[in-house]
């Protein structure tokens, strides 16, 4: 049995060695002499197989060939160590007058990573365009200051007025104007940023150039028309203002289709301009612009574009959400919205700017016209259009009129004017009321303030609006109809009375916060605005002050005001007619400023803002609550001409002519309201 093993044993190392000498052949066999050998201490030597172990004496493996001569790489002599590293030059100082030895373009590739800022540095610049590009990609990617040697490149270029026009056009004048605000790139980048905006603007203001322009649209050849509507379409406004004019003086039926086709590209620019050439008189020309209107797909005119019975339904419709408080359009940074008017008369196009509610009610007053146009015999409608129209008119003096509504308060009749000034009152169109309210006045017949039904008559019971002038308008219709017995209403007269009185040059505003430490601090901060403060830390005596101030011009109230909370101090200053307009200011603390703002959205003319502790936050506050006011402020002296009229018309009912008129001694005397601080004193002027 033990030879059986050794025999066994014996095997398997022969067989093992077999196999080691074939692996070593075929290495030697793929290997191939490389053209420059590496270097090798020694001849290569022929692989041994392994030895056998010592107790079994098996038949020794067939000898291996010994490698040829030509196969083995040749040993190649050491090569000599590396010399030692020189060492570092010493820097020498720079020499007077030495260029910089680098620039912003060679250091960003070295420290820059951002590859959008490699790409701007980087990409090849031949014409003032791509020196151009490339600033305004550094200046939007943070990176202004690596801008300034490509600025100051471009600024030595040689541009022409028109390069710079087309500058101008293909970046537009948001970009020219970032260049010019860039600190970084003063001043060549505000240089060469009015040069192009100079240049563009003298361009797009030529009456010669629009002119030849203009008149190129109908040239025969498809190149000239071409190269001119695309200048005109790169020159904005003006340009599309002058081809509308000339549009409509053209009688020329190929010359006219040539500029409809050049206004049709150019969008938005003739938008609006359209939508007041709606009012035309010209049936042919309202014809075109409404095919125009159709193709540019305006949404604003397609109330003016549809049949009877449904233009109907679709100006109710556009009333009624404009009526909601739907903006006409987007107003731009300081809330206003560009309106245009057509003149018939002389062909010729106008635009003004308005605050968005007043641009609303202008167009509110288009559609109402309309509709009054399209249903002649509905009273209601007619009664509208009068409303909006005389609102509008008071708002702008470019505001579109018709014969319908051109029609002067002054020549309408008595009940008309009963039935606008309602209307007027209900949809809170103060200038419509006061307009309705002097021409009843100017028809002299006391008898308008006689009613069957016992409720105050549309005059009387405009003495009840939150409008300080309709107010004051209506009062003194009443002192000048003077009627001689009673009539519903005539109460509020002798109040008015002594409201009015008690007016003077002095800038009024309460302040109601939880302590008066800060009421009295914010009342102080106040004065450096030229307002007399008074302060309290509770809501009815801040309410009752309020009612009682004619010469009131902001409320401060603090979220956090008691007796009574803040949305009964809202209510009742929201619910008398002597406040209901006075811009208010809810003041939160930290934490509360959202809670502000949503009670601040259930109401008028009231803004949310954080309890202020500067001068700086103090006069911002102030202005906002101004702007709030609007047309409807009135400056001190105007007030205080309102109470010396007052005082006059006191004198008068105190005679005893009109018995009827019963005079509260108590109504005369100053507000007696508990305060909690005396006012803070004006600053000396």
């Amino acid at each position: 049995m033990e030879n059986v093993y050794q025999l066994v044993s014996a095997g398997l190392v022969i067989s093992l060695s077999f196999a080691c000498g074939d692996s070593a052949n075929a290495q030697t066999t793929r290997t191939r002499t490389p053209r420059t050998p590496a270097a090798t201490k020694g001849a290569a030597r022929t692989p041994k197989p392994p030895a056998p172990k010592p107790a079994a004496k098996p038949k020794p493996p067939a000898p291996q060939p010994a490698p040829k001569t030509d196969d083995a790489p040749a040993p190649k002599p050491a090569e000599p160590p590396a010399p030692p590293p020189t060492p570092p030059a010493k820097e020498e100082p720079a020499k007077p007058g030495a260029a910089a030895a680098t620039t912003p373009d060679d250091l960003a590739p070295k420290t820059e990573t951002n590859p959008a800022v490699l790409t701007a540095l980087q990409t090849p610049r031949k014409t003032p365009r791509d020196y151009l590009q490339a600033v305004l990609w550094l200046i939007d990617l943070g990176r202004p200051q690596l801008a300034k040697p490509i600025m100051a490149d471009l600024a030595k270029l040689q541009v022409t007025d028109q390069q710079r026009i087309d500058l101008v056009a293909e970046f537009g004048s948001s970009s020219m104007l970032k260049l010019a605000r860039a600190k970084e790139l003063a001043p060549a980048g505000a240089a060469f940023s009015d040069a192009c905006m100079a240049a563009a603007s003298a361009a797009t203001n030529n009456p010669q150039r629009l002119a030849t322009l203009i008149h190129q649209l109908a040239d025969p050849s498809p190149e000239v028309r071409v190269i001119a509507q695309h200048d005109l379409a790169t020159m904005g406004q003006p340009a599309a203002t002058a081809t509308l004019e000339t549009f409509a003086r053209e009688t020329d039926g190929r010359r006219r289709a040539a500029l409809a086709d050049a206004i049709s590209s150019m969008r938005p620019f003739v938008e609006g301009p359209l939508l007041a050439m709606l009012d035309t008189s010209d049936p042919a020309l309202r014809a075109d612009v409404a095919k125009l209107l159709t193709e540019l797909k305006v949404p604003r005119a397609q109330p003016f574009l549809m049949g009877a019975n449904v233009a109907e339904r679709e100006l109710n419709m556009a009333l009624h959400s404009y009526a909601q408080g739907t903006p006409i359009a987007i107003p731009d940074a300081v809330n206003q919205v560009e309106l245009w008017h057509w003149n018939d008369a002389n062909k010729q196009l106008t635009a003004v700017r308005l605050r968005a509610d007043d641009a609303r009610v202008v167009w509110m007053s288009k559609l109402a016209r309309a509709l009054a146009n399209l249903r002649p015999q509905n009273a209601e409608y007619q009664q509208r259009a009068l409303v909006l129209g005389w609102e509008a008119a008071s708002l702008t003096t470019a505001a579109p009129h018709s014969p319908s509504t051109s029609q002067q308060p002054t020549s309408t009749d008595a009940r008309v004017l009963n039935g606008v000034l309602a209307e007027a009152l209900k949809e809170n169109a103060p200038h419509a009321a006061i307009d309705a309210i002097n021409a009843l006045a100017q028809h002299g017949d006391a008898s308008i303030l006689i009613t069957g039904d016992g409720k105050p008559a549309p005059v009387a019971d405009a003495l009840a609006s939150p409008n300080r002038n309709v107010r004051f308008a209506a009062l003194r219709a009443i002192v000048a109809l003077d009627p001689a017995s009673p009539y519903p209403g005539s109460s509020r007269v002798t109040e008015a009375v002594a409201w009015f009185s008690g007016s003077g040059e002095n800038r009024r505003v309460i302040v109601a916060m939880p302590t008066i430490a800060a009421a009295s601090d914010l009342a102080g901060l106040l004065a450096g605005q030229n307002l007399a403060a008074e302060a309290t830390n509770r809501g009815r005596d801040g309410v009752n002050m309020a009612l009682t101030t004619p010469d009131l011009e902001a409320i401060f109230v603090d979220m956090d005001i008691i007796v009574p909370g803040i949305r009964d101090v809202l209510y009742e200053l929201r619910t008398s007619p002597t406040t209901g307009q006075v811009p208010i200011a809810i003041l939160a603390a930290e934490g509360r400023l959202e809670a502000a703002k949503r009670l601040a959205a259930e109401h008028q003319r009231v803004i949310a803002v954080p309890r202020p502790h500067s001068p700086e936050v103090v006069a911002t506050t102030v202005k906002q609550l101004a702007d709030l006011a609007g047309r409807d402020s009135l400056p001190p002296k105007e007030r205080l001409a309102q109470a010396e009229l007052a005082q006059a018309w006191l004198a008068k009912l105190e005679s005893g002519s009109r018995p009827f008129y019963v005079i509260r001694r108590t109504a005369l005397l100053p507000s007696k309201s508990p305060r909690s601080t005396p006012p803070a004193p004006l600053p000396n002027r």
